[in-house]
């Protein structure tokens, strides 16, 4: 079957190329206040906080009051010092005691970098000298460790039925031989191309570009049904799927027709597929792939920027004024941190059901290990000195185009059981090349800090700064939640997100709870029976709470409620 046809459009949103806050206030001599234009991202809990404007040319000053998103997991009365061209901005946090937030709050969003000049430019290219060479060869020993341990344990295996033991089986070993035998030349080609996995299974995949209002430029999705004319495509409910940590949207799309993405569109869902900031294709208005600007954000600007993005824009495409929302990981983080009161909780109003698979709001019992401890002891200054302020370890993409695919996919799935201690028995195994021709994807250094460095989601053990039963996250406009939680994942846990959802957040309605006791991290997207623990699952409950599904084609296998 031919492959499908990749359609680019570009897509332009509000507040495409605008000046970001501080630039705007160097460019003046005097200022005496500013007023913010509510957006989707202005959240309506407002904290005050004073900026004290001092220009080296004039020596004037000049200070305001803005109203900002909170921001946690910043104590208060922390200073911050921001600088642009000839302008210092001190950023004075002041806590208002009548905050709904108890007190949690935020420092501004604002970039740690101004303007590059040549000195700066020739610093930034230093530190990014010194972090490639410590990185990569940070690297080079966990692969040198993962390597290891992976022939030890093969080296076990072995002596096990050397000595009479039975052998290692994998659960779906004669579904994958069956499947195997079916397959055609093409179905063995790897590459890394939505849409030629679509094509093999008679879909097609249109890609757009949308422009978040700081400027990145974000990679969209649509799979649709070739044979649909318009009108009965806007018959099909929306629902958008979000990508976990170093993945991107093929995630979604490596299984076949078992593929959640390909699933849900079959079974008659208009389905859409975002890629958060950079990815696979780092673009910015603004720019570039060597301005330390460009890298300056953290899982907090994918929930209250990128995520905004994407649903604006799929439901100016579709004319729905809510859609379906099924995150992975990741993707559920941001989405969890965007909905609280402490950020957007107005885009609940957006969405008419949030799906979480393996929902990352509290740490497993991985963050403990070895590496993560090292990473997690780690001082700023040293971190951003080891790991650089641009992306988090380029050289792992950069390898990619210097290995073999069978290289590639042994060396990362070697890497992911060694860091995560997963494993790929529910996986078929005759897929993993494509699994893997999607991940790693270029992240901030800024973000992975986020997750593993000082003071963040490792220490905290949380996406929040505090898990006090007392205080809500949540309030009345978070959408309906139903999650899908692994018994086996180790990284999150799962459990204790469903305990505080039951127990401390009474807004938040959970339509349901699955928990799958043999799944790992990835089994909820990979395991050869997702189609029965999750993604069935998945389409049912979208359905069930469908805004205005009066309009909408009923999906195979659901009922007309």
């Amino acid at each position: 079957m031919a492959s499908a046809t990749v359609v680019r459009e570009q897509a332009t949103l509000a507040h495409v190329g605008q000046q970001s806050f501080l630039e705007k206030t160097a460019s003046r001599t005097s200022l005496a206040s500013a007023t913010t234009r509510p957006t989707l991202s202005s959240v309506s809990r407002v904290n005050s906080f004073r900026l004290n404007v001092s220009y080296s040319a004039t020596n004037a000053a000049a200070s305001l009051s803005l109203p900002t998103t909170p921001r946690p997991g910043s104590p208060a009365g922390r200073r911050r010092m921001s600088s642009t061209s000839g302008v210092r901005v001190e950023l004075r946090n002041l806590v208002n005691s009548s905050s709904p937030n108890g007190g949690i709050t935020q420092n501004i969003r604002a970039s740690r970098f101004g303007e590059p000049t040549f000195f700066s430019s020739l610093s930034c290219y230093a530190r990014r000298g010194l972090s490639f060479i410590l990185s990569f060869s940070f690297l080079g020993s966990l692969m040198t460790a993962a390597i290891f341990t992976y022939a030890l344990q093969n080296l076990k295996h072995l002596l096990v039925r050397a000595t009479g033991g039975p052998p290692a089986r994998r659960p779906f070993a004669t579904i994958e031989r069956q499947r195997a035998a079916q397959r055609t030349k093409k179905d063995h080609k790897v590459v890394r191309d939505i849409g030629y996995y679509a094509g093999l299974i008679g879909l097609k995949v249109s890609q757009f570009e949308v422009t978040t209002d700081d400027g990145f430029i974000l990679q969209l999705y649509r799979v649709t049904d070739p044979t649909l004319s318009q009108d009965q495509l806007k018959q099909r409910y929306p629902v958008l799927l979000i990508h976990g940590l170093l993945q991107s949207a093929g995630a979604f799309c490596v299984n076949e027709q078992d593929s959640l993405a390909f699933y849900l569109c079959k079974s008659g869902y208009d389905v859409w597929l975002g890629n958060n900031r950079c990815g696979f294709n780092h673009k910015h208005v603004k720019y570039s792939y060597n301005d330390p600007r460009m890298w300056d954000w953290d899982v907090r600007e994918m929930g209250t920027k990128d995520l905004p993005a994407f649903v604006n824009y799929i439901e100016s495409q579709t004319g729905y004024e809510k859609i379906a929302l099924a995150c992975h990981s990741q993707g559920t983080a941001q989405t969890f941190l965007a909905l609280s009161r402490y950020h957007i909780p107005e885009l609940g109003n957006k969405i008419s059901v949030f799906c979480a698979l393996s929902p990352a709001v509290y740490a497993g019992p991985l963050v403990d290990r070895s590496f993560f401890k090292f990473m997690r002891y780690l001082p700023n200054s040293i971190y951003h000195a080891f790991l650089g302020i641009h992306a988090f370890i380029p050289a792992m993409i950069d390898l990619r185009l210097l290995l073999p695919t069978r290289a590639l996919t042994f060396c990362s799935y070697v890497m992911f059981h060694f860091l995560f201690d997963w494993s790929d028995e529910r996986w078929e195994k005759a897929l993993e090349g494509r699994m893997f021709q999607f991940s790693p994807v270029y992240i901030s250094a800024e973000s992975m800090r986020w997750w593993l460095g000082k003071d963040g989601f490792a220490t905290r053990r949380c996406i929040f700064p505090r898990d006090d039963p007392a205080e809500k996250w949540f309030d009345g406009r978070c959408p309906p939640v139903a999650l899908w939680v692994a018994g086996r994942d180790s990284l999150v846990d799962g459990q204790r997100l469903i305990e505080r959802l039951e127990n401390a957040e009474p807004d938040v309605v959970v339509v349901k709870t699955e928990m799958i006791n043999e799944y790992e991290h990835l089994d909820v997207l990979w395991a050869v029976d997702a189609v029965d623990h999750v993604h069935r699952g998945v389409k049912e409950t979208i359905w069930e709470t469908a805004w205005k599904r009066e309009n909408c084609v009923v999906p195979d296998g659901c009922v007309e409620l």
